[in-house]
């Protein structure tokens, strides 16, 4: 049955009985794929759900973090909020003070403008007692015309019948021997060269003086060792030098080394030779000096020597405060008439000296036939002295041998021999102990560890223009006591007659309690000796340190005018005029004229009128009379009063005013007048006492002549204020003393204006 089944075809769909197994087979299959495809369903349905629940975290998460920063941003925000409150409030105070301080601030211009009238008023009564004083003085005058104060003769250092505090500002009476001529009379103003020609040179050779002495005294008169030295060098070493230098003669002839460029090579061969020389010997003071040929390179300010021999010194280029000795070379004859080489070599020690100041400078000269000389100038003269001869073509002779000799010594002697200021190795002035400072005499052991550094080793002011007589240099100095400590102040350095004294005077008046006056931190005296001579040198030297001066009123003036507080202008100059006549009334037995206000000795330290400079001064009895003085020119030439230069020998305390009423005048001209020929004839350097005076006397007839020729701006009405009382003090319309007579040139205290 079963094989007959299983043979017979299929039947038809639709026919017959259904296949159950099969359908169920199918139904089974069916619903396991569908159970299959559900879990498949079911599985991604978890895992959506599942990132759905991971994305909702991270959207619950950031929706965290951004409450989480709203938060802080709210926080942020009060707090700035807060701040802005406090600094709006902050600000509402500050609103609230400065309207206080402005409120002040008026108050305070309304006190300064009721003070400022105030002292225009008291100055005006001022300025009415002291005119009365000056007409009960010229009256008194005119009784007594020629009886005057004398000056006071301080532990005998100011003779009575003679004034020693000459400037540097007069004239020469008489041609005489530097060394002899009596250093209290005024020397002959020097002018700068407005360039450095023929006719400069010879008419500076002409200047000073010079005498011939001997070379052992000359050598005498450097110090100590000078002549030993010069004894102690071999005829051999001479001799080896002149054979070494033979070669370079072979073009000039026996009596004459020619043209200059000849003798310029071997003068410097000859110094190259010696140093050579010296070196191979191991001499000490070799590496100190260094000679160097000048011909062709110029020096700082132009200039050209034939030679220099300087001192070696770290951190300074070759300039004219490290030379120690100059050398020109010249055709011409030693005794030729136009002192072309006398000038030269002058103007050497000129330039040695404007910032250096020397106790001594030397300097060689090689002129005609091949004759050299040395030249020392001291602050009492100049000297020279024959030294030799240039070595030429043929043998060696005593003359070469001197010459070659006289330089060895140059070389072995240290640069602190040179006549530098302070006693150090290198000479040079920079910084130094004031025991450095040879033969100098401290008041007290504790100035003499006082270490002085010079600003920049240039002067900024002083007198220096010269080669004889009284000399000064100003520096601005950092002052170290023993303890390390530094102040800032001012030292100077002068060369003045043995008469005179500046510490003295400043001393004075610090003892009179004179108000706006530098105080003195440390002073000194240098005894200077006439070197080879038993008597003394005629002048002397001084040391002052004194407080830091602050800005010149040259400055200052210009600062507070273009600042437009030109009142502070009054209160300076009116601490100058108290200074000035405190002067002279402090002490009912004597006074003090300070005889030198120029612009370059007022100062402004910290808002406080300075003055400084009394080396010009005079300390004078009131009762004592004597014959007025030879000396006609104290002071600095062109605020010089009108009765100064015309040479009057009577000194008051209105030539001192007139002084400072000239520097105001000069001030206000630069900065509001108009720089005319007027200009140039009253402030520039006039060769002629008198024309100045001619113009001064025109320009301060009447008022109304001051101020034209000045041509001041309106608007200025403080300063022309202030000028114009000034000049009504100076000059009363009531004096008619004529300007030509006798008695004006003598006696007058003051000079004819013309009312306005």
């Amino acid at each position: 049955m079963l094989e007959n089944d299983e043979n017979k075809p299929p039947q038809p769909l639709g026919s017959g009985k259904p296949d159950i197994a099969a359908l169920m087979e199918t139904l089974i299959n069916s619903q396991k794929d569908r159970d299959r495809r559900q879990e498949e369903r079911d599985k991604e349905r978890d895992k959506r759900d599942k990132e759905r629940d991971k994305r909702d975290k991270e959207r619950d998460k950031r929706q965290e973090d951004r409450d989480k920063r709203q938060e802080e941003r709210d926080k942020r925000q009060e707090e700035r909020d807060k701040e802005r409150e406090e600094r709006d409030k902050e600000r509402d105070e500050r609103d609230k003070e400065r309207d206080e301080r402005d409120k002040e601030r008026d108050k305070r211009q309304e006190d300064r403008d009721k003070a400022l009238n105030d002292k225009l008023s008291v100055l005006a009564d001022s300025m009415k007692v002291v005119t009365d004083s000056v007409d009960n003085l010229r009256k008194n005058m005119q009784r007594t015309s020629q009886r005057h104060a004398t000056p006071v003769s301080f532990s005998a250092l100011m003779p009575i019948d003679e004034d020693p505090f000459a400037s540097p500002t007069g004239g020469r009476t008489q041609r005489v021997s530097g060394l002899e001529a009596p250093l209290s009379t005024p020397i002959k103003l020097q002018k700068v060269a407005a360039k450095y020609d023929t006719a400069h040179y010879h008419g500076l050779g002409r200047e000073y003086d010079s005498e011939g002495v001997r070379t052992s005294q000359l050598l005498e008169r450097l110090g100590e060792g000078w002549l030993d030295a010069y004894n102690a060098v071999s005829d051999t070493d001479c001799t080896v030098i002149a054979n070494s230098t033979r070669r370079f003669c072979r073009r000039c002839s026996y009596s004459d080394l020619g043209p200059e460029n000849h003798r310029q090579t071997v003068v410097h061969e000859l110094f190259r030779a010696i140093e050579a020389r010296l070196m191979r010997q191991r001499t000490n003071g070799t590496a100190m000096l260094s000679w160097e040929d000048r011909h062709e390179c110029p020096m700082s300010n132009g200039r050209k020597p034939d030679g220099i021999l300087q001192a070696r010194v770290y951190g300074l280029d070759t300039d004219w405060q490290s030379v120690v000795v100059s050398v020109e070379l010249k055709s011409a004859d030693h005794s030729h008439g136009d002192n072309h080489l006398r000038g030269q070599i002058f103007q050497n020690f000129l330039d040695m000296s404007e910032d250096q100041p020397r106790r001594y400078m030397l300097g060689l000269a090689v002129a005609g036939k091949c004759q050299a000389r040395a030249y020392l100038c001291t602050p009492s003269g100049v000297v020279w002295s024959n030294i030799g001869l240039l070595q030429s073509a043929g043998d060696v002779t005593a003359e070469h041998k001197n010459f070659i000799r006289f330089i060895m010594v140059l070389y072995k002697m240290l640069p602190r021999d040179y006549g530098f200021l302070p006693l150090k190795e290198c000479g040079v002035l920079d910084r130094f102990m004031l025991k450095d400072i040879p033969n100098c005499e401290l008041p007290d052991t504790g100035s003499s560890s006082t270490t002085v550094k010079v600003s920049g080793r240039k002067a900024f002011g002083g007198r220096h223009a010269m080669l004889i007589g009284p000399q000064s240099w100003i520096y601005r100095a950092q002052i170290g006591g023993a303890d390390g400590s530094t102040t800032s102040a001012i030292f100077k350095f002068i060369w003045h007659p043995k008469d005179g004294s500046e510490v003295a005077v400043h001393k004075k008046v610090q003892e009179m309690g004179i108000p706006y006056i530098p105080r003195l931190l440390h002073s000194a005296t240098i005894a200077v000796r006439n070197q080879g001579q038993n008597s003394e040198e005629k002048l002397q030297g001084e040391i002052l340190v004194i407080e830091d001066a602050g800005l010149s009123v040259y400055d200052f003036a210009f600062d507070v005018i273009r600042s437009g507080r030109s009142n502070r202008l009054i209160d300076i100059f009116a601490g100058y005029m108290h200074t000035l006549l405190a002067a002279t009334s402090a002490d009912e037995h004597i006074y003090v004229l300070h005889r030198d206000v120029s612009i370059g000795n007022l100062f402004v330290c910290n808002n406080q009128p300075v003055v400084i400079d009394w080396g010009c001064g005079m300390i004078a009895q009131r009762t004592v009379a004597r014959t007025p003085s030879d000396i006609k020119f104290v002071g600095t030439a062109p605020f010089m009063g009108i009765r100064v230069l015309q040479k009057s020998p009577i000194r008051t305390i209105i030539d001192d005013l007139e002084s400072l009423f000239l520097v105001l005048a000069h001030i206000v001209w630069n900065v509001y007048g108009t720089k005319d020929s007027n200009y140039q004839t009253l402030w520039g350097r006039a060769s002629e006492m008198q024309d100045v005076a001619d113009s001064r006397t025109l320009w301060l007839g009447s008022e109304t002549e001051l101020i034209n020729r000045m041509d001041l701006r309106q608007d200025e009405s403080v300063l022309i204020d202030l000028v114009k009382r000034l000049y009504k003090l100076l000059f009363p319309a009531d004096i008619r003393i004529a300007e030509s007579s006798e008695y004006f040139n003598q006696n007058s205290l003051l000079f004819t204006r013309t009312p306005n």
